[in-house]
């Protein structure tokens, strides 16, 4: 009897086991993985934007706050109307106030004085004060003269140092008028650009026609300001290029060698600077620099008669160079991407990546910050994102700072 209930039992057990086996098997076919269309990938945080500073786009005071226009003067008030008896009796006063006025003078005849002369009282000399119209202007290191008007033709560039370049087709020379201004009057016939805008010496000729493009597309837009008068200049008459104006200067300004225009000074205080001509000048006295990095045109006339082989100095807060050279160079720690992966050992580019050595400090900055806050987002621009996605302003401050103030490759 007992052997009877220990075999019930047993068989109780091996029945129980088996239902919780098949019990335990059928939520593993019943809960498998979901497949990848069914799978929801959390979204990215994308990092907060960085409001661009002003003083990286620096705006001249006339046009950022242009004088108001003169108040007309007011009107005189109208006259009553007079009658016939009026008229009569103010034409009767007035002849009796004739008869009883002094004779004037005959007015003398002024002689004008001849050359060598030396003007009698009376004879108005000539107004040493204004600018002669027609004066031939120079800068340093070149042959070349230029009047005023010719240099601030937008439709024919000023050209210093023709010798140091090869022809320049009709759209780089002169563009087209009446919309496309052409490219050698802001770029510099040999592309070393200015601060305002960029430099397109040894930029590879692909490159520049993809951003050409893009330019033309809208898919880059312009940066800045709507008064900042550089880039919405470019991005302006951008939209009207043609594919061979496109292919013509690109080819022109990729033969072009960047030459080293840019230095770098780490400063806690610096000369006193105010926006003009899209840049800063120096007007006298010392100011603190701050978080800011300030590029400054030692000589504007220079910087306005468009010489293409004046320097320009950038201030830097102090440590800009040592903290840029380790984020450049090392990442440091994930900050940031090591330049050379994409742009190579000495920063020179490829056929198709820009060179950035010894470029603009203020242009370099600018991008970082366009691709950090989205707004340079064409698919080539996609690259740049774990470069930037972690940086803060004074990072980027860093980076354009030492890798401005490198050579540029030749």
């Amino acid at each position: 009897m007992i052997r009877l209930v220990a075999l019930a039992a047993c068989g109780a057990l091996l029945a129980s086991s088996q239902s919780w086996a098949q019990t335990a098997a059928k939520p593993a076919a019943t809960t498998a993985a979901p497949s990848a269309a069914q799978a929801v990938t959390p979204p990215v945080a994308k990092p907060d934007p960085i409001p661009v500073p002003d003083w990286l786009y620096p705006i001249p005071e006339d046009v950022l706050h242009p004088p108001k226009p003169p108040k007309e003067p007011p009107k005189p008030p109208k006259e009553p109307v007079k009658t016939a008896k009026d008229a009569s009796k103010s034409a009767k006063d007035t002849a009796k106030v004739a008869e009883t006025a002094p004779k004037p003078e005959a007015a003398k005849p002024v002689e004008t004085p001849k050359p060598g002369e030396t003007p009698k009282p009376g004879v108005p000399a000539k107004d040493a004060a204004k600018p002669d119209e027609g004066e031939l202007l120079t800068v340093p290191d070149s042959t070349q003269k230029f009047t005023l008007a010719r240099i601030n033709d937008a439709f024919e560039a000023p050209d210093w140092h023709p010798e140091s370049h090869g022809p320049m087709p009709d759209i780089v020379a002169r563009g087209r008028k009446p919309k496309v201004m052409a490219c050698a009057f802001c770029h510099t016939p040999t592309g070393q650009g200015r601060p305002e805008n960029s430099a397109l010496a040894g930029l590879p000729e692909a490159y520049i026609k993809e951003q050409l493009q893009d330019f033309r597309s809208g898919k880059r837009p312009a940066l800045g300001p709507e008064k900042y008068a550089p880039t919405q200049a470019m991005h302006a008459l951008s939209a009207t290029l043609t594919d061979a104006e496109i292919d013509a200067s690109a080819q022109y300004f990729s033969q072009q060698k960047l030459a080293r225009r840019h230095y770098v000074i780490e400063s806690i205080n610096i000369p006193r600077a105010e926006e003009a001509a899209w840049v800063y000048k120096e007007v006298g006295g010392s100011e603190d620099l701050g978080d800011r990095l300030i590029e400054v045109a030692p000589d504007i006339t220079r910087h306005e008669h468009r010489d293409d082989r004046m320097q320009y100095t950038a201030y830097v807060p102090p440590g800009s160079l040592f903290r840029g050279k380790l984020l450049a160079t090392t990442g440091d720690k994930g900050k940031t991407q090591v330049c050379s992966t994409c742009h190579l050992a000495k920063l020179q580019g490829t056929d198709k990546i820009p060179p950035i050595a010894g470029r603009s400090p203020t242009y370099l900055l600018r991008q970082l910050l366009a691709f950090r806050n989205g707004e340079r987002a064409t698919e080539a621009a996609q690259q740049m994102i774990p470069t930037v996605e972690k940086l803060e302003l004074d990072d980027m401050i860093a980076l354009a700072a030492y890798v401005g103030s490198l050579y540029p490759p030749q």
